[in-house]
């Protein structure tokens, strides 16, 4: 049986309006790695990483869902907008973190990530509540179960954040820039539930300015610039031996920010 990446991206182009914001994107992503995208602000990642779970359109290319096309359907071999629920159904298996935590205020942590637990997958509230705490203590988070997101510190709502996502069972995970909206000294424990997660291997799709984390966790480093993949391989190849000027330009500037 051949094997097919979790995610396939093909040629993907993406437009606003003039703008042409993705120019032939190809992307796979293999079952149990970690893939971290890094590039300047504006360079497209986050477009790309959206594109990828079909929440922004995509004007040409193909993405693929464990071999199944996301967002299209080809008839008599022209692509079509496929259904919301067929959409739906390819991208059950993907579970998304954004730079804003995006938690319901009005409902506690546990409710956070019950809620699609019993509208999308219709469990009990016995059920839900089970595989909700068992999620939370994940994440270091089972103490503050009944806690309203305003009484979070940034860290703990991107922590129960990223809880609601893995209740769903996902097979792979996207990250967009998870630890941008933190105070430095709560970046660390996003990264490190994080990390946890590669070491137990789920796939992933990092868009980050974490090079430490990239570096240290990725099996796979993209490097994107206006649009494009300037660059890719391994966190050793890209970080201590670039081939390009604009990645060694872009590693500089990060050097000098941090030093």
């Amino acid at each position: 049986m051949e094997h097919k990446p979790v995610v396939l991206v093909e040629g993907l182009h993406k437009r606003f309006g003039a703008a042409h914001v993705l120019r032939g994107i190809d992307l796979a992503v293999e079952s149990s790695r970690v893939v971290c995208v890094i590039g300047p602000s504006g360079s497209g990642k986050s477009t790309l990483l959206r594109c990828m779970a079909f929440l922004d359109r995509y004007d040409e290319g193909r993405v693929f869902i464990e071999g199944r096309l996301l967002g299209y359907r080809e008839v008599d071999g022209r692509r079509v907008p496929d259904s919301d629920r067929n959409i739906d159904s390819v991208r059950s298996v993907i579970g998304m973190v954004f730079q804003h935590y995006n938690l319901w205020p009005h409902k506690t942590a546990l409710g956070n990530v019950t809620e699609a637990l019993r509208v999308v997958k219709r469990l009990s509230r016995r059920e839900a509540e089970a595989i909700g705490m068992e999620t939370l203590a994940k994440v270091g988070m089972e103490e503050k179960a009944n806690a309203y997101p305003a009484r979070l510190s940034g860290g703990q709502q991107q922590r129960n954040a990223i809880a609601r996502a893995l209740a769903m069972r996902p097979h792979v995970m996207y990250f967009d820039e998870p630890t941008s909206a933190l105070d430095p000294e709560l970046v660390g424990e996003v990264l490190e539930v994080m990390q946890e997660l590669a070491g137990e291997g789920m796939t992933m799709v990092v868009v980050t300015h974490e090079m430490g984390f990239a570096a240290h966790v990725a099996d796979e480093v993209v490097f994107m610039d206006e649009g494009e993949v300037i660059e890719r391989g391994s966190p050793d190849d890209v970080f201590k031996r670039p081939r390009s000027e604009r990645l060694r330009e872009f590693l500089d500037t990060w050097r000098a920010r941090t030093i």
